[in-house]
């Protein structure tokens, strides 16, 4: 009896151990992949003569997802390279067919093998199993001029707070390289689905002219070689801080901290992300104008809106705005001194004019450079209907303080330009931008102007 008890003790800690392999532990091991992890969706093997980054697309489809329904928002996909867990895509376009792009990072050469898995824990409830419909990859060797700022493209962890919330999460990744004579900067910035926390969704709209969130995340100093010099990122508070965490190969590891999208190099998540970065350079656009060229971004926006109650019919201060359709988009290009800017409209045949900054003095546009804000109208408004525009300029010193006067009659507004003016239509996408050209403008503080016609 004893000696049969002995065996059956030694049959059960194996059995033990093998099941926390497969269940909490199921990274550790392939043969969770069927058993408890997901549904391999696609396997496929492939070959590169040399080391390279790999980049990835990849065509899929969610039925019964939407991403402006609580229960049915996304199924996820996690990713495998080489019996490892790389990281996770969030079918966010739902049930219509979409192109996800993502990184592999660097491999070897070889043979490597990725599988792409439906993680149904990760996944809305009530989502089916995913479709995947292509897979296309990419290797960038280091002959490629494309091979630096791919290799050092930082990898994120999300949120924690935003994990199974479907909320905040990175739809792009640009890049924007500055070069000196001996070195390369590298800076990496994000747009984020929206923020929960930070700047409320109304004067996101009035300051920034969207409600996504975009971040800069990391930027790194190398030799024309690869070599790291120094490397800084974004951290709590939008303080600029120096890279000291981890990194795979070259990329760093981030973590996404706060409420409002800030990052720290220490920690990890459950979900992690590894978009692909896409050269942008907004030394002459405002950044929005990345959301314009990916005009699904302000659907996924919306519907998030939708989701979280942040899209009402009525005009309120706070977290909730109008459709995004029911907004005019204004871009120009200003440098405020001692002053901020705000644009209005008025519409033919209605007597009132309509403010972007609601007539909020934190609503205005105070920073310089190439700006984004938006005016909400009434319903059905449509561009025929724009009849004037006005520009406005307001000093921002607090007439109480010392040396007031003359801060006041230097202060002022310098227009360089008014580059786009145009409605969302109703598939959210960008319309035509109204012929509105602008020569240079100085105002005064307290002085407006018409711009339009």
């Amino acid at each position: 009896m004893e000696k049969a008890d002995r065996e059956r003790r030694g049959q059960w800690w194996p059995r033990l151990i093998r099941a926390w392999l497969l269940g909490i532990g199921g990274l550790l091991l392939p043969e969770s992949l069927s058993r408890v992890h997901a549904q391999v969706l696609l396997e496929r093997s492939f070959r590169v003569g040399v080391e390279s980054e790999v980049l990835a697309e990849l065509q899929a489809r969610a039925p019964g997802a939407s991403w402006s329904e609580r229960g049915r928002e996304a199924a996820v996909l996690t990713v495998w390279l080489d019996e490892r867990s790389h990281h996770d895509v969030i079918l966010f376009a739902g049930e219509a067919s979409f192109r996800y792009s993502f990184h592999l990072g660097r491999v070897r050469p070889g043979t490597h093998k990725i599988r792409v898995l439906w993680n149904r824990a990760r996944s809305a409830p009530r989502v089916s199993a995913p479709v995947v419909e292509d897979l296309a990859l990419h290797p960038v060797s280091r002959a490629d001029p494309e091979f630096l700022p791919l290799a050092h493209s930082p990898i994120l962890y999300a949120r924690p707070n935003s994990i199974g919330r479907f909320t905040d999460i990175p739809l792009l990744m640009w890049y924007e390289i500055t070069r000196e004579r001996e070195t390369l900067t590298i800076r990496y910035s994000v747009i984020f689905s929206n923020e929960d926390g930070g700047t409320e969704t109304n004067a996101l709209m009035a300051r920034w002219g969207r409600a996504t969130d975009i971040e800069w995340v990391y930027e790194v100093t190398v030799t024309p070689e690869g070599r790291v010099l120094d490397a800084w990122y974004q951290g709590t508070r939008h303080r600029t801080r120096r890279f000291r965490g981890r990194r795979e190969g070259d990329h760093p590891l981030l973590l996404v901290v706060s409420d409002n999208n800030n990052f720290s190099d220490r920690g990890r998540s459950p979900v992690r992300f590894a978009l692909r970065p896409i050269p942008f350079d907004t030394s002459a656009v405002a950044r929005e104008e990345l959301m314009d060229q990916h005009p699904w971004t302000y659907r996924i926006m919306t519907e998030e809106l939708q989701r979280e109650g942040k899209v009402s019919a009525t005009l309120r201060i706070g977290q909730s705005i109008l459709d995004p359709r029911r907004y005019l988009y204004i871009e120009i290009m200003s440098e405020q001194r001692d002053a901020s800017v705000s644009l209005a409209v008025k519409r033919t045949g209605d007597r009132k004019w309509y403010a972007s900054d609601l007539g909020l003095t934190s609503f205005r546009l105070e920073r310089s450079g190439f700006l984004r804000t938006t005016v909400p109208l009434p319903e059905g408004t449509t561009a025929s209907q724009v009849e004037r525009i006005l520009l406005r300029c307001d000093a921002l010193m607090d007439p109480r303080a010392q040396r007031a006067d003359e801060r006041w009659a230097q202060a002022g507004c310098f227009v360089r330009g008014l580059r786009k003016v145009f409605f969302l239509n109703s598939d959210f996408r960008p319309g035509p931008t109204l012929p509105v050209r602008v020569e240079s403008i100085h105002l005064r503080a307290g002085e407006m102007m018409e711009i339009w016609p």
